[in-house]
């Protein structure tokens, strides 16, 4: 496992607005992160729902959350070897949450319905099938809450500001549900505390984001979208690398072929949230990382758990250094709020691999590769190209260590 040691986290767009004074006294009060949502834009919606169709949006959620947690319990109950009615778990799927799957990923719906056909008949060991249906389904999910945000900022843009804020208790109804959590068992694994708690960091992302949308400041909202999403990637990013960690240490203990594919099944569940922005980072390592992880394509006793780290880092890495030059792009066309957001994605994305940075260039390295992240931030913020260029090229120099 990692070395755990704690790291000051970026501070700069949290303080700004007194956003974390706000967050006392509650589990956001102490993160010093950076999250949220992919920077690509899409077309502003020409036409807002009224109110009574927000409020139908937010039921649905709710409702497929409520279909996602039956599915579970239910499947759940071969944990104590216990029958599970399949009839449950497809009508659930099939009523309350495949059309909407399907339409935002028809992989996940692919892989889900597979998975229960293939639990119910015995044609795939039920655990496997069980833990395909929960980790896809929750990838399903970070995709949603990808498409929420930006639907909160075509809302606000119309001007729209009850429906912007009836999608972010969508958005927030999603995080206390499904990422926290998942979450919270990452921060336990990888003994993240305080500031460098994805809990943490996730709630703060939001408070950041409320206080946006209270103001009915659409820019920063777009900004600290990146706090809360790319929290919740990490989150996901470090469930599938938790997974090939067990599988080595399972390996090890002699673990029955079965155990070791439910992990596998685990670690693909979860990898499908984010293959597919890793690939922008470095396709080759993205793919490679789906194949070792895919039950069809790879023995799970051949998983090597330092080969699966060293993909995600490299991937990873190749996001963090792609994003100072779209930020120093921005920042040339006179694109100001779109350079904070690239700044702060690739700040995110550095933050994603300070395990790795502790670990490969020591403490004091990692410190100065976070210290000049920030500053790079705020004068990026500031529109001083020339000094955000300086520290950029200080940050990866750095980076180019871990390679």
């Amino acid at each position: 496992m990692k070395k755990r040691t704690a790291l000051k986290l970026f501070a700069t767009a949290l303080l700004a607005g007194g956003v974390l004074a706000a967050c006392s006294n509650d589990s956001a009060e102490n993160a010093n992160s950076q999250e949220n949502t992919s920077t690509e834009e899409t077309e502003k919606e020409t036409e807002t729902a009224d109110e009574n169709e927000g409020q139908t949006e937010v039921s649905s959620i709710e409702k497929q959350v409520t279909a996602y947690k039956e599915m579970k319990a239910e499947l759940e109950k071969m944990k104590e070897d216990k029958e599970v009615d399949w009839s449950i778990v497809s009508t659930q799927y099939t009523e309350n949450l495949q059309s909407e799957i399907n339409k935002s990923n028809g992989e996940f719906d692919q892989a889900i319905s597979a998975a229960i056909a293939a639990g119910e008949s015995g044609e795939l060991e039920q655990n496997v099938a069980r833990q395909i249906i929960d980790k896809v389904t929750q990838s399903y999910f970070y995709s949603k809450q990808k498409s929420l945000h930006k639907d909160v900022v075509a809302a606000l843009e119309a001007g729209n500001a009850e429906e912007a804020k009836m999608l972010f208790g969508e958005i927030k109804h999603l995080a206390n549900e499904v990422f926290i959590p998942t979450a919270v068992k990452r921060d336990e694994y990888y003994k993240l505390e305080g500031d460098q708690s994805m809990e943490q960091n996730i709630n703060a992302g939001l408070a950041a984001q409320e206080e946006a949308l209270n103001n009915e400041n659409v820019e920063d909202y777009k900004v600290f979208t990146q706090l809360t999403d790319k929290s919740i990637y990490r989150s996901y990013y470090l469930a599938a690398n938790s997974y090939a960690e067990k599988i080595g240490a399972a390996i090890k203990e002699g673990a029955s072929e079965t155990d070791l594919q439910i992990k596998q099944a685990e670690g693909w569940g979860f990898l499908q949230a984010i293959k597919g922005s890793l690939a922008g980072g470095d396709e080759q390592a993205a793919a490679k990382l789906d194949e070792l992880f895919s039950l069809d394509k790879t023995d799970a006793k051949t998983i090597d758990p330092a080969e699966i780290d060293q993909l995600f880092t490299k991937a990873i890495l190749g996001k963090a250094k792609s994003y100072h030059d779209k930020t120093a792009a921005a920042l040339e066309e006179g694109k100001n709020v779109d350079a904070r957001v690239k700044a702060l994605e690739g700040n995110m994305f550095t933050k994603m691999i300070e395990l790795e940075l502790i670990e490969s260039l020591g403490e004091e390295k990692a410190n100065q590769v976070f210290e000049h992240a920030e500053a790079w931030f705020n004068a990026v913020t500031e529109q001083n190209a020339e000094e955000a260029k300086m520290h950029s090229d200080e940050v990866l120099a750095l980076l180019q260590e871990l390679e």
